[in-house]
């Protein structure tokens, strides 16, 4: 029997082996903000590989318990990071086999960047693909992400001998949705204290003056290989170069190791750097991105880009590769092909009405990605799943 007594509510396990970073905040925007009522299985965010091959017979023993304790669901909902038919094989439970089931992409392992000293594991890439199959619906987080995995999968059913025909990637289109996971600014947003706004609002300055106001650069991406922090060191040594007077902000995950890029950085722009660093809470993280008057990207991978969003919601512009899913939610005047193109772009937003034009914009394009607009068209999609006779009519986004 369902979990749920409300007519409108479903069931919905939810299955996250990694359950951290972007994973875990889609994953906790569900659970909160949803009619549904959401049961969550997770897995810790570490030894993403171990996670993978070992979630699902972790995953059985947690699931059995939890079906003991409060009944069957209505929909099994699970990331990328789980082997599905796996899953499925170990828990032999028929019941569950038969509700429909989601996989969300939130990455692949066909095209995700390893880092140089490491080789390209396909096995990985081949469970998504599994898991895909074995899916009802398969949501990804953008249409590049989708074209990537569908181009990743027939890239490597060319190396098989034999069978390519029985995985049905084309398939794989008529049952996929693009669903971006969202992102959710605080319903009290700090006003934008950003350098250029303030100082050009309260006295105007020549452009040459010495003193003329400096625009802030942020950073919110991983310190990792994918996000090519090499590539940003280079373009604060153009942006010095160009004598552009800027200050910084470094947000960011970071690894365990050193980040030697990091530390050219702090070592080189001592004096200019406002913060470095973990915000101390949602707030202050919300207020330091409130103080970029831009927020630049240099990455080689990115599926969606929530951080990126989160800048140009608190008044950013961004600053980002004509490449990825950059091209389905940032304005292709903020988009750039090289470096100097970026350091040009930095240049034409040093005006605070020009910046808060373009930001205006920039915002527009990312509305309807807030959470509370994604999260009710999950919803209304996970009724529709969960009800064959009206999923046939759903129209996909």
């Amino acid at each position: 029997m369902p979990l749920s007594d409300e007519q409108d509510s479903l069931s919905v396990l939810a299955l996250d082996p990694f359950h951290g970073g972007s994973h875990r905040q889609f994953t906790k925007c569900l659970t909160t903000t949803s009619r549904h009522q959401w049961h969550v299985i997770t897995g810790k965010p570490v030894h993403w590989k171990w996670r993978m091959r070992s979630a699902p017979i972790d995953f059985v023993h947690q699931t059995r318990d939890l079906v003991v304790r409060v009944g069957y669901p209505d929909v099994l909902f699970c990331t990328d990071m789980l082997d599905l038919p796996v899953y499925l094989g170990l828990l032999g439970n028929s019941r569950i086999q038969q509700i429909r089931k989601v996989v969300y992409f939130h990455e692949n392992q066909w095209t995700y960047p390893i880092s140089p000293n490491r080789k390209i594991d396909n096995h990985f890439g081949y469970t998504n693909l599994l898991s895909a199959i074995t899916a009802d619906e398969v949501w990804f987080n953008s249409q590049f992400h989708l074209d990537d995995f569908i181009k990743g999968s027939n890239n490597f059913l060319k190396q098989m001998p034999d069978t390519r025909d029985l995985h049905a990637v084309h398939a794989l289109h008529t049952k996929s949705r693009i669903i971006p996971p969202g992102f959710s600014p605080p319903v009290d947003l700090p006003a934008v204290t950003n350098s250029v706004t303030a100082e050009c609002d309260s006295q105007q300055q020549p452009a040459n003056d010495k003193l003329a106001p400096h625009i802030t650069v942020g950073w919110v991406s991983r310190w990792e290989y994918d996000k090519c922090p090499a590539e940003f060191v280079t373009f604060l040594s153009l942006l010095a170069a160009a004598n552009v007077n800027f200050k910084i902000i470094l947000l960011g995950g970071r690894p365990r190791h050193p980040v030697p890029e990091l530390k050219e950085i702090q070592e080189t722009y001592t004096t200019r750097i406002l913060h470095d660093g973990f915000a101390k809470n949602q707030t202050d993280y919300w207020r330091l991105l409130g103080q970029m008057d831009v927020v630049v990207s240099t990455a080689k991978h990115e599926f969606f880009g929530i951080a990126i969003c989160e800048a140009i919601w608190a008044g950013a512009i961004p600053i980002v590769p004509d490449r990825l899913s950059y091209r389905e939610h940032i304005p292709e005047s903020c988009r750039y092909q090289t470096l100097h193109d970026a350091v040009n772009l930095v240049g034409n937003y040093t005006s605070a009405t020009k910046r808060r034009e373009q930001n205006r914009l920039c915002r527009k394009q990312i509305e309807m990605m807030q959470t509370s607009r994604i999260i009710p068209l999950i919803d209304t999609h996970l009724s529709q799943l969960a009800d064959p006779s009206s999923a046939s009519s759903t129209q996909r986004i």
